[in-house]
């Protein structure tokens, strides 16, 4: 069983490898992490910290990156709104531009 233990936390300590960790606590316990899986003196207890502390960490990520997502998206919306709007009042410029110009040729005939 502590092979197992041992492979989950390597695997979890690997993946966070890939994390820059702002705060000096995590990044302090992430290091002791690394130390103790070196020399194979990893216990269960620094495991459960280590895991409570990478929950912790990340979970305020993952609610601050959704509420992120969340306002791209509509701002995103926004945007393809307004250029559909402006699609629109150009499309009614162009018309109107068509119309004008056939005006102005009826009138153009008429006084030559």
């Amino acid at each position: 069983m502590k092979a197992r233990v041992e492979a989950d936390l390597r695997t979890l300590y690997q993946h966070a490898e890939g994390f820059h960790f702002s705060e000096a606590a995590i990044r302090a316990l992430h290091q002791r992490v690394g130390r103790a899986l070196e020399a194979g003196a990893q216990t269960d207890d620094l495991e459960a910290g280590y895991r409570a502390a990478l929950r912790k960490y990340f979970a305020s990520f993952d609610t601050q990156t959704r509420a992120q997502l969340r306002d791209v998206d509509r701002r995103l919306a926004e945007l393809a709104q307004a250029q559909l709007n402006f699609n629109a009042e150009r499309n009614v410029a162009v018309k109107r531009l068509e119309n004008i110009g056939t005006m102005l040729a009826l009138l153009d005939e008429a006084t030559a």
